[in-house]
């Protein structure tokens, strides 16, 4: 009986020593920029994932939203139901600052670059825009 209560005390010690030698386990991938540092950047490029709509427009040159990435805190826009060589943009309404984007040839939809998500944003083009949201 002993003999068999110290083999399982080895093989608990064994145990508990391999968890305290195992690997971390890996953070998820982040994204390559945050906040104000994503203006200007492209958000396929940094990984802005799991972006929603925050509000949209219809105008007679698209369908228009203002997205929006908690991965990035950042916003931006997406041109729909277009045509090549519109011109769309996401703009910071708190320091005004803008990104814009024509849809390039052969395409009808598209999206610009990074606004900083932490200050209230809209989206639009010569048609109109959204709200600041």
């Amino acid at each position: 009986m002993l003999k068999r209560l110290a083999t399982i005390a080895l093989g608990l010690a064994v145990a508990v020593a391999g968890l305290a030698f195992a690997p971390a386990a890996q953070a998820a991938p982040s994204a390559g920029c945050y906040g104000a540092s994503c203006q200007g950047l492209d958000p396929a490029e940094q990984g802005c994932d799991g972006a929603y709509t925050v509000g949209s427009v219809s105008t007679p040159q698209g369908y228009i939203e203002l997205r929006y990435s908690a991965v990035c805190n950042a916003n931006w826009a997406r041109i729909s139901f277009s045509s090549p060589g519109t011109w769309f943009y996401a703009q910071d309404c708190i320091t005004g600052y803008n990104v814009q984007f024509s849809i390039p040839s052969g395409y009808a939809s598209g999206w610009s670059d990074m606004v900083n998500g932490t200050d209230l944003a809209r989206a639009g083009d010569l048609g109109g825009h959204t709200p600041c949201l």
